[in-house]
């Protein structure tokens, strides 16, 4: 077998222009920092809940970019793409966040993969610090989550919190990777601005996630204190080639966004940060103190109002720390892709254990399946025989028969 990757994180998502881009800089960076060394890594995305459809400002980007597997919704779907693949990548984004994942659970944390394949975190994150995740994660799923990263044979996160959820919820070593968005070089982005087909040229766009009135009567804020427009980018039709175009070439960025955050860094444009702790304050505060950029986000939107919050960093200092991480991402992947596999009893151990574990729940499930049917049933027969007018069953029995 060829030396095969599949990727999964959240390129599958609706309208996520943050999900789409991680996925393409992993692929690319795969592509390029690794094929022209000779290691011949085909790589394909997997294709997952499908619930992307044909949404036009996307998925032309998707189509030429990324490659996928054929739709998988079904564990067994998952379980036979060991037939193709012999590594497998999951990362990055917020992949780990266990609490949020419910029953797709295995398929982020790799369990339909064999023993006998390479399993890899690149860049993953657990979205919240280890005082949030130990809150919103039952300990039930803290327990699957331990024995599934046990099986992994390289583990990156993305914030320094992840490292220590590692070390201290699951006794795992994790390295501390930045989002691969700043990893690939910054001209891939700035040829894919070429194709934008509108000017976003001093303008101030916001891309807010979460939105309210405040922002509208900032955004007025805005607009008459520099004299310019506010274009807003989150829920709107513009390409990932315009999206990306509005947040280079703006006069500055008002965003909620992480990806939209790291995307003002890497155009070293000013921007205003509002940090969500819902939506997992320590991605922001992670990767901006690993690239040394203190630390002015802002809660609400109102504080814009009582204190310059525009981040102004100095983006030479920035420039060169983005370049020190991003060779210690390629480093990580090249030392990951290159190790050969180990199988070891004690993960032979725990495989089985994680095998038992499906099967009971498959068991119960469908047990649980079938008792509901049943008492359905014997509802429906006392409503039958009880309750119905024989005219009406007269009627059923008719189509019953058909």
């Amino acid at each position: 077998m060829d030396n095969k990757a599949c990727i999964l994180n959240y390129a599958w998502v609706q309208n996520n222009y943050g999900a789409v881009l991680t996925a393409y800089a992993l692929v690319e960076l795969l592509k390029d920092k690794f094929n022209l060394q000779g290691i011949n890594l085909n790589n394909k995305n997997i294709e997952y809940l499908n619930t992307q459809k044909n949404i036009k400002n996307i998925t032309p980007f998707k189509d030429k970019y990324i490659n996928f597997t054929d739709f998988c919704s079904k564990y067994v779907d998952f379980k036979n793409l060991n037939n193709v693949f012999n590594t497998f990548i999951v990362g990055s984004d917020q992949i780990f966040r266990a609490g949020c994942l419910g029953k797709y659970l295995y398929q982020y944390y790799l369990d339909f993969v064999d023993l006998d394949k390479k399993k890899i975190s690149f860049s993953a994150s657990f979205g919240v610090d280890k005082e949030q995740f130990l809150k919103e994660t039952p300990k039930h799923v803290i327990e699957k989550v331990k024995r599934s990263l046990q099986l992994f044979d390289f583990v990156s996160v993305r914030e320094n919190s992840g490292v220590e959820i590692c070390r201290d919820v699951f006794n795992v070593k994790a390295e501390w990777i930045i989002d691969p968005v700043f990893i690939i070089d910054k001209s891939k982005y700035e040829e894919l601005t070429t194709k934008a087909t509108e000017d976003y040229a001093e303008k101030i766009v916001s891309y807010v996630l979460d939105t309210s009135k405040e922002y509208d009567n900032a955004y007025k804020h805005f607009e008459q204190k520099y004299n310019t427009q506010v274009i807003k980018t989150a829920n709107s039709d513009l390409t990932i080639e315009n999206w990306l175009s509005a947040i280079k070439n703006c006069k500055f960025l008002i965003t909620d966004s992480f990806h939209g955050m790291c995307f003002a860094i890497i155009f070293n444009k000013p921007f205003i940060c509002l940090s969500n702790k819902k939506r997992g304050a320590t991605r922001f505060e992670s990767v901006l103190e690993l690239l040394g950029i203190e630390n002015l986000c802002i809660s609400k939107i109102n504080e814009i109002y009582d204190k310059d919050c525009i981040f102004k960093p100095d983006y030479d200092i920035v420039n060169q720390k983005i370049e020190q991480e991003a060779k210690k991402g390629i480093d990580f992947l090249e030392k990951a892709l290159a190790a050969p596999v180990e199988i070891t009893p004690e993960k032979m151990k725990i495989k089985t254990e994680i095998l038992e574990e499906r099967i009971c729940e498959l068991e119960t499930s469908l047990t649980i399946s079938n008792q509901i049917k049943f008492k359905l049933w014997n509802i429906w027969r006392v409503i039958y025989h009880r309750i119905l007018p024989n005219e009406v069953k007269n009627i059923i029995k008719c189509f019953w028969k058909k």
